[in-house]
């Protein structure tokens, strides 16, 4: 699967818009986010930090590990997307 195939799924969409307005989530938190299914959403989450859209970090806080966009590969995703659509 290719970057751009992932960001272009609308499940993946929505984890991606959850992050970036909410700030950093754990899984649960983007499942009510989402309106998706956890196992779904966990999922997408694998596929997200495969291809380093979004890092895992751990919280002294929860049990749970919160999720952060990787804004240089969203931005880098993106351009690339852009350059696609316009054939650069």
């Amino acid at each position: 699967m290719r970057m751009s195939e992932v960001i272009a799924r609308r499940s993946v969409a929505n984890i991606v818009r959850s992050l970036a307005r909410h700030g950093p989530l754990t899984c649960g938190e983007l499942t009510t986010s989402a309106r998706a299914q956890e196992g779904a959403v966990r999922r997408d989450l694998a596929v997200l930090t495969e291809f380093d859209f979004v890092d895992e970090v751990q919280s002294d806080r929860r049990d749970e590990a919160i999720y952060v966009l990787n804004d240089a590969v969203l931005v880098a995703a993106a351009t690339a997307h852009v350059d696609y659509v316009l054939g650069r």
